[in-house]
């Protein structure tokens, strides 16, 4: 498959610019195709065999694998195989925000979704820490072990540190006793993550 061809009639220059200045650290070139319509284009292809050639190409890999039909335990090969191709925090973002399990798959995905946060690459540990922010409600019994994890997975590496400091700042949303693991990570972090918290209550 062609995606170059795929996406020629909905690249749109203006959004091209927008995006790629977003990301701002990028290996691949950008098609200019929005989110919502690789949504809907990773409904209508049949595999991903093609080769990846443009940012785009990541984007609708990942929404591919997140919307199969599959039991999660399923999808974690083709999750791990996809990792490679992680390099921008919105490809780790948005296939983080995509992955749905079922209620009896819980155990299986957060068990998945912890042994990522090890993983030597930032882009696949930012993936890890997002998923559970996510699902955090959904694995609420695991509160204090979930923190603990995040708080370790802690960096000085930029996108890992904002991605710990969204984390911490949902807890605390959710419940202002979490407060107290703010200490529990770098000054930085936590100062990303008071800055979130203050923006959250300005809304």
């Amino acid at each position: 498959m062609d995606t170059e061809a795929l996406y020629a009639p909905y690249a749109d220059e203006r959004y091209k610019e927008f995006s790629s200045k977003l990301t701002r650290i990028h290996d691949l070139p950008y098609a200019g195709v929005r989110i919502p319509v690789l949504r809907k284009l990773a409904k209508e292809i049949e595999d991903i065999s093609f080769p990846v050639r443009f940012h785009e190409d990541v984007l609708l890999r990942g929404f591919w694998i997140a919307s199969r039909p599959l039991p999660f335990t399923a999808k974690e090969d083709l999750l791990r195989s996809h990792f490679q191709y992680l390099m921008t925090w919105d490809e780790a973002d948005t296939l983080a925000a995509s992955l749905k399990f079922r209620k009896s798959e819980a155990e299986e995905a957060y068990a998945f979704f912890v042994s990522v946060l090890s993983d030597a690459r930032q882009m696949v540990r930012r993936l890890g820490i997002v998923s559970l922010m996510t699902n955090r409600k959904r694995f609420q019994n695991r509160k204090e072990e979930m923190l603990r994890l995040i708080t370790e997975a802690d960096s000085s590496e930029y996108y890992i540190s904002m991605a710990v400091a969204w984390a911490l700042s949902f807890f605390f949303i959710d419940d202002p006793s979490t407060e107290a693991w703010l200490d529990k990570v770098s000054p930085a972090t936590a100062q990303r993550a008071r800055q979130k918290i203050r923006d959250s209550r300005r809304i």
